[in-house]
């Protein structure tokens, strides 16, 4: 499974009214609150667990857990809030022992303290006014007080979900250089074995499988753009070898990286 690395400089982003919630895995240090607002429904992914969200429900992703979305009825209408912890400090002690027993609240539309927090999060959106940010800090102190009332929380595993941050993180940066577990453990000073231990537990995919997503699927962006041989691409990602990048390629995409640039360039 692919999945990115995303760095939010904001306090806090809201995309009111979004039609479609389907992004790729990603993780990064924020909340991430999905609020489906109208109609539709969407499969919401957190770690290991899932789970249907439909008209009224609200998803809430604690920092640094791997998540993502799949949209399976149309239309939706959604509101994403990706709001850093900084802002709600009450909370600190939640966010780094825990994590939800269910991250999702159905029906939280029928709950008029949920609901009137979410639309003032809504309607402070300008970045212009002095006092936005303190509005939008009540509200979710608001709405993450009723959200912990209502959702049980349990004890986070001996994974912990920074240092899971930090590896993915260093692989985003360094996957077309010579990376290893060796070079994470010692950048990131841990063992070697537990940088492995927490792919293949956690993140559910070996190391080799991990960096080789990341590095075909630069190669597929390169490709696309006709501007880069193979050769070219393999080596600007990170392969030493040709055979061993046609090989990586052909696993991952079901295709040679001759025929995916073909069919990619008649498209365009």
């Amino acid at each position: 499974m692919y999945f990115s690395y995303q760095q939010h400089k904001r306090a806090f982003t809201i995309y009111a009214g979004a039609t479609y919630t389907s992004f790729e895995p990603h993780v990064h240090s924020h909340l991430e609150l999905v609020f489906l607002r109208e109609g539709g429904k969407t499969i919401a992914f957190a770690d290991n667990k899932s789970v249907t969200l439909e008209k009224g429900d609200l998803f809430v992703s604690f920092p640094n857990q791997i998540h993502y979305y799949r949209d399976v009825e149309k239309p939706i209408k959604a509101d994403i809030f990706i709001i850093s912890p900084a802002m709600c400090p009450e909370f600190k002690k939640f966010f780094e022992t825990s994590l939800p027993q269910i991250p999702v609240i159905k029906n939280a539309n029928e709950n008029p303290i949920i609901l009137s927090a979410l639309d003032v999060l809504v309607n402070n959106l300008s970045p212009d006014d002095k006092f936005a940010e303190t509005i939008v800090r009540g509200a979710v102190l608001v709405l993450l007080s009723e959200y912990f009332r209502q959702v049980p929380l349990i004890q986070k595993s001996s994974h912990n979900t920074d240092t899971t941050k930090d590896i993915i993180s260093f692989c985003y940066q360094n996957y077309t250089g010579d990376i290893s577990l060796s070079s994470i453990a010692a950048s990131l000073h841990i063992s070697r074995y537990y940088v492995s231990h927490l792919f293949t537990e956690r993140l559910n995919i070996s190391f080799n499988d991990y960096i080789n997503s990341l590095r075909i699927r630069k190669a597929c962006e390169l490709l696309k753009s006709g501007e880069y041989s193979i050769t070219e691409a393999a080596h600007s990602v990170g392969y030493n070898s040709v055979r061993t990048f046609d090989r990586c390629f052909i696993k991952i995409k079901g295709l040679t990286p001759r025929e995916y640039r073909a069919k990619a360039l008649k498209k365009t």
